[in-house]
């Protein structure tokens, strides 16, 4: 079983990543040569083995070793797995962070993953930029925990891909590194190095996110551990009687006193929908998106998302001929939205909103009403003419 991609849309090229994986393999092919097998470390070329963390004979370390190691490797397969997990988990994670702040995570993380190998295994010359891809995967965790991976599976004749939560593929990563030792006495693995690499990535992104110096979004570990907090809160409410979907919204104030009781918490489950939807939306799935919004107005009727994506959802239930529901995402728009959002003209709704109640949808008045508005503003000649044309035909209906 071995990870193949991720569900993330990439919109930009990640540079950095393809860089770091050509040089890793440039350096493997100069560090080997055609008498190079496929046993320890030391089968690297002799001018490259001074290069390993801790050199040949696991001496102290020098400062340049902690670099340099992260870009030796030890066979073909050894090189091979850990490019196809830096391709996997790197390319998101340097569109997040940008070229110079992955570069320089990137590194940071192989560095204090040979300094927790050399605390755990002082005398073993280390080599391999799997440390540095175990920081990669533990930030990955804390920045994209909701991405799925695409992962192989092969088991005896069995074949075939399946999508796995990142989290969960992640966690059992670092289950491996720290049973290994025990299961596999004498391993080659570099399994404290995983595992520091695993802790650094992950506190480093608790960090980021913190800080703000990574922009923070409704799909990252916080905000998910934030969502769980008030999923209990909120259970804990319901739990002591207060009904959501009440005329009173709460419970009767237990001290007698006049002042009006907070409001009600937000139900947790309108929160996550919308969560969900805005993240659907955000890696172009508009149809799974539309189909969580209707899910969403059954909890709150006037729920309206970010301008922007709600005519996503409008547009796409407008081409899903679903006009009922198409009309009322346009309704909300226009009644949360009366000034438009800037990218849309309002007029242009308008004409949209006005066809659907003039061709599909029995409300002629309303229909008459939107197209006058519209019409008012329409710069378009194609525009002006069809709302024109379906205005004249609805007044002599009427």
């Amino acid at each position: 079983m071995f990870p193949i991609g991720t569900d993330r849309p990439q919109r930009r090229i990640a540079w950095v990543n393809i860089l770091l994986i050509a040089a890793n393999i440039v350096i493997y092919l100069m560090s080997h040569g055609t008498t190079a097998g496929h046993g320890d470390p030391s089968e690297l070329l002799p001018a490259w083995q001074p290069y390993m963390l801790g050199g040949v004979h696991g001496a102290h370390p020098a400062l340049i070793q902690f670099i340099t190691y992260q870009f030796l490797h030890q066979n073909f397969y050894h090189i091979l797995g850990n490019m196809i997990f830096l391709y996997v988990f790197g390319n998101n994670l340097n569109e997040k962070l940008g070229h110079v702040g992955y570069l320089l995570f990137y590194i940071t993380g192989g560095i204090l993953a040979g300094c927790g190998q050399m605390l755990a295994a002082p005398g073993v010359p280390t080599l391999g930029a799997s440390g540095s891809i175990s920081a990669v995967t533990g930030l990955f965790f804390v920045l994209l925990p909701r991405t799925n991976i695409r992962v192989f599976l092969w088991i005896f004749f069995y074949v075939d891909i399946i999508e796995i939560p990142s989290m969960w593929f992640i966690l059992f990563s670092v289950a491996k590194d720290i049973l290994e030792p025990w299961l596999f006495p004498g391993s080659p693995v570099a399994n404290s190095a995983h595992l520091a690499g695993s802790f650094s990535g992950f506190a480093i992104g608790v960090l980021l996110l913190a800080t703000r110096l990574v922009p923070r979004d409704h799909y990252d570990l916080l905000a998910m551990l934030e969502r769980h907090r008030r999923r209990k809160e909120y259970e804990s409410l319901v739990s002591k009687g207060y009904d959501p979907f009440s005329p009173t919204r709460g419970v009767a104030a237990s001290t007698g006193r006049s002042s009006s009781p907070p409001p009600p918490p937000i139900d947790p489950r309108i929160a996550d929908l919308r969560e969900e939807i805005l993240r659907l939306i955000d890696d172009r799935r508009i149809a799974p998106a539309s189909e969580q919004y209707l899910l969403l107005r059954r909890l709150a009727p006037q729920a309206v998302l970010p301008a922007a994506a709600q005519l996503d959802i409008a547009n796409q239930l407008m081409s899903d001929a679903r006009y009922d529901d198409a009309a009322q995402a346009y309704e909300n728009y226009l009644q949360a939205y009366p000034k438009g959002n800037g990218s849309t003209p309002l007029e242009q709704v308008q004409l949209i909103l006005g066809l659907i109640y003039a061709r599909y949808l029995p409300r002629p008045t309303r229909a008459i009403e939107l197209l006058r508005t519209a019409l008012a503003n329409l710069h378009d000649p194609g525009q002006h003419e069809l709302a024109q044309a379906e205005l004249t035909r609805l007044q002599a209906l009427s």
